[in-house]
């Protein structure tokens, strides 16, 4: 995978790895269960990084997925709406 030097993410001097992946949205049920529509798949070029491990982050870039989708984040119930 491409390497990158980057910082900002944790700390500074963060190896990031880059890589053309597929991001698939699913729908939960109220029972629990999954489902996955074709529709909600995109490619993306996506950046990985061991940065925010300590803190139990993760993170998604603004290129591709936030260019595409309005997100809607409710930190007090913990949860996020994708629109």
């Amino acid at each position: 995978m491409k390497q990158q030097i980057t910082g900002g993410v944790g700390n500074n001097g963060n190896i990031t790895y880059y890589a053309e992946v597929t991001i698939e949205l699913g729908v939960q049920a109220t029972d629990g269960t999954w489902s996955f529509d074709p529709e909600l798949q995109f490619k993306a070029y996506a950046g990985f990084t061991a940065g925010l491990e300590a803190q139990g982050l993760g993170l998604l870039g603004e290129c591709d997925f936030f260019e595409r989708y309005l997100l809607t984040f409710d930190h007090k119930n913990h949860i996020f709406h994708i629109e």
